[in-house]
């Protein structure tokens, strides 16, 4: 999924990460897939607690790491497309609330659902509109979460 840079390693979530954790400095994606962008608080070393941004290669990924996180630590969550037209650039939308699917609904609509901020329509991983959200769990909603901030 992603071509790492010599002297690269994996990333673990804060949590679960030893005092000696190396990250990648850089990180490239092959593919023009969408991109997550997560924001959360950590605690550090002697009770401080800071922001941290992890930006997310997958629909799978990021539920489980939705999952993994405390719920009063997470801020918010975009996601970032890739826009084609005249040079490249990416357009940044923050989501409001994220399910994943009922039973038996994953292979047609993806890991995951999604809705925008100020917007009224439940999306799949591939932003096509689906029905109503009954029977599907909720993973993250701005508000059930604590005041999001960027």
């Amino acid at each position: 999924m992603f071509i790492l840079a010599k002297g690269s390693a994996p990333f673990l979530h804060p949590s679960r990460n030893a005092r000696s954790q190396n990250h990648w400095p850089v990180v490239t994606r092959a593919l023009e897939a969408p991109w997550y962008l997560l924001v959360y608080d950590v605690s550090c070393r002697r009770g401080h607690r800071v922001s941290q941004t992890s930006l997310v290669g997958s629909d799978d990924a990021l539920v489980e790491l939705v999952s993994a996180i405390n719920r009063a630590d997470l801020r918010c969550i975009g996601r970032l497309d890739r826009q084609h037209g005249l040079g490249p650039s990416w357009n940044l939308r923050w989501i409001e609330a994220l399910w994943m699917p009922a039973l038996g609904e994953a292979r047609e609509v993806g890991p995951l659902l999604l809705r925008f901020e100020a917007e009224p329509l439940v999306r799949d991983a591939l932003l096509r509109p689906v029905g109503e959200v009954a029977g599907r769990q909720l993973v993250y909603e701005v508000g059930g979460f604590g005041e999001r901030s960027r």
